[in-house]
Parts: C-alpha cells; structure tokens; sequence
C-alpha cells in the first residue's frame, strides 16, 4: 500500500476507535466494588473505594456474606425494615457528568439474601432499587429515608437476564431531564415500609437487595476528558463522612490511621492506674439474634492498635439489644464476646492468655437497636 493511503486510513480508523472508547465509558467509578477504602477513621467499618455511606454515623452493608456477582465484593442494602422507616444508600459521583438530553445504558446486578449464606433463586422486587441522580451529596447524621420526585426507576426495564447463579442483569435506557454528577443507590418509592412489608407478607425483619457491577455508559457524544482525574480524586478520600464533602472531593492531609488519643472511635477508659492506656473500639456489630460478626473486615483496620507492642491485657465485652429474656441475651452477649476474641487470635496471632471474654447483656445505651448488638474492645497497655 502506498505510504500517503496508508496515512490517509489513519483518521477514520483513530475516529472508530475513540467512539469505541466513548460508549464503552463507565461513568461509575468502582462499579464492581472490588477496590476497598478501609477509611482513616476508626469508627467506621471498611468502604468501597470511591462510595460514600448516606450517614456520617455508620457505614454498612459492605461485607462478603453471600456470593458475588463478579470478584468477592458487592453492596446489601436494606431496602425496608419493619423496626424503622429508614432506609439505606449508598452514593458516589459520575467519572463525568450526565447531559440532559443525551442517551445512556445503565445496567445493574441484582439478588436477595437467602438462608446460610446462599442466594435466593427469586429475582428481587425491582421496586425495591433505583438510580438518583442528582448534583450534590446527601450526608446525615443517622440513616434516613429518600424520596425524590424523579429517580431511575427499573420497574419497566427493557431487559431482565437471570445469570443462573441467583443474580440478575437488569439493563434500561434513559434520557436524563437535567443535568447531574452525583448517583445514590437505594429504595426511592414512596410507600412506607411498613406497608412494603405488609403488602408482601414478607417473613423476615427487613428487605434486603444485593447490588453488584453497576453501569451508566453514554450511548454517543464526546470523550470525557476528566475522567480519569476525578476517579484518582475519589479514590484519593479516606475520610468517608466529612462534614462538608465538596462537590469534588480530595483527601485531607490529616487523615492519618495512626493512633491518637483523641481519634474518632478510640475513646479513653477511667484506668486507676496511670501506666495503662485503656481503649474502647466500637462499632463492631452484629445482626439480630446473631453472635458471628457482622463486617469481619472491621477489625482488620485496628491491626496497628491490636498488635501494638506492650499490650497488658486485651478485654472483649459482648452486648445484646433488649428483644427477649435477660437470661437469653445474656448468653448471646457472651457468645458475641467469645467469637470476636477468637478472631483476635486467629487473625492477629494475639496469645489467647491476654485475652478476656465476657457478656454483660442487654444493652439500652443507643436509640437504635442494631447499634446495642454489638462488642467492646478495652485494650489495655503497659
């Protein structure tokens, strides 16, 4: 071929390549939720990189309970609840802005929890999961509930595919009204929880839905060339619950994981005796009426504060909400305490010896119940 055809080819082949590129773009950073930002702050269980937790308080439902879609990692999000009228999300922002105007392909992964670990082979109510896209981060102090007028609703998706390992593809097609970077995940309807429930006779304390592989591509248009800088960005943030999240976050240069006394989470113990350092590490939880842990991955932050050299004494105290007899929680309680110090010693090689187990039951310290089922780790330090 002459040298000047060759050169000629170019052009076309390079504008065939980048509308590849373009409507090939995931807009969702972290889609499959692989990357894990373990977060600077103590009381806060891991994250996935990139997503943020509706509540400053606590973060949950990212922990491996049940089979992935894809990879090892996925989000369980309650998407009603008999015990509250709150529920759960998650959000993060767009590699690149949606245009109004402009088509885009969003696909999703979803399943319900089933029993002992395995998925339900029911595809999830597609009532019970939707798309917010929106121009800001929504943060509270607890969990709450929204319900905006207009969400991505998939409850007339175009395609639903049964992966035959309890998920399910769902693919839709939207046109965006206005434009918006920012994209919460979660239960949008406007039906009480209470009423979900009922309507469904469903059997269990809440409806859970498992999200995986999440995708919002531009169908045409021009490449997004702030993509790659926005994602380093997000993934740059180990401070999941700020006060004040900018619209384009970057990382604080404080947020450090070492140790201090005045670390969010680590709060001092009363010791009578100066030499000794008492900690209390909270936020590990449990569900109802369970003593195995409910993010094992917690635990895995503290490494530095667990085998720290000149640890005296490693304390583990198990509590329980106040559902049932006081006779039963306490043997819960004990339960929980006994397993999370064997995890201590499996996971950090901590000599069984310096550790003390024990249940002090029912605990009414916290407004909401699922935050009494939990344990309390005194570390004492010579």
């Amino acid at each position: 071929m002459p040298t000047f055809l060759r050169h000629a080819a170019w052009p076309p082949l390079l504008i065939f390549l980048l509308s590849q590129r373009i409507q090939g773009q995931n807009l969702v950073p972290n889609p499959s939720f692989e990357d894990v930002n373990f977060c600077a702050e103590f009381n806060q269980p891991c994250s996935p990189s990139a997503w943020f937790y509706l509540s400053r308080r606590l973060t949950t439902g990212y922990f491996p309970r049940f089979p992935s879609a894809t990879g090892k990692r996925h989000l369980q999000i309650v998407a009603a609840s008999r015990e509250t009228v709150n529920r759960q999300y998650w959000e993060t922002m767009l590699l690149c802005p949606l245009q109004a105007g402009e088509h885009y392909s969003v696909s999703l992964k979803i399943a319900s929890p089933g029993n002992e670990g395995e998925l339900s082979p029911t595809r999830p109510d597609l009532h019970d999961i939707g798309l917010w896209f929106t121009t800001r981060f929504v943060f509270v102090e607890g969990d709450s509930i929204l319900q905006p007028r207009n969400f991505l609703s998939f409850t007339n998706s175009t395609t639903v595919k049964d992966l035959k390992n309890g998920w399910f593809e769902i693919k839709k097609e939207f046109v965006p009204t206005s434009n918006s970077d920012i994209l919460i995940l979660g239960n949008f309807v406007r039906v009480p929880n209470e009423d979900i429930i009922e309507r469904r006779n469903w059997p269990s304390p809440t409806i859970d839905i498992l999200v995986d592989d999440i995708s919002v591509v531009r169908m045409k248009g021009a490449i997004c060339v702030k993509y790659d800088k926005i994602k380093d960005s997000l993934y740059s943030v180990t401070r999941r619950h700020s006060e004040n999240l900018p619209g384009l976050p970057h990382p604080d240069p404080s947020d450090t994981p070492e140790r201090s006394d005045d670390t969010p989470g680590l709060s001092p113990h009363p010791s009578p005796h100066p030499d000794i350092d008492t900690l209390i590490i909270r936020n590990i939880q449990f569900d109802f009426d369970k003593y195995m842990m409910k993010n094992p991955d917690t635990l895995l932050r503290y490494r530095k504060i667990l085998t720290k050299p000149g640890i005296k004494k490693i304390q583990v105290v198990g509590f329980t909400d106040d559902d049932g007899t006081a006779e039963y929680n306490l043997d819960l309680s004990q339960k929980r305490a006994r397993e999370i110090a064997h995890l201590l010693t499996s996971k950090f090689n901590i000599p069984a010896a310096i550790i003390q187990a024990e249940g002090r039951g029912i605990s009414r310290d916290y407004t909401p119940k699922d935050l009494n089922r939990r344990v309390e780790i005194y570390i004492f330090h010579e």
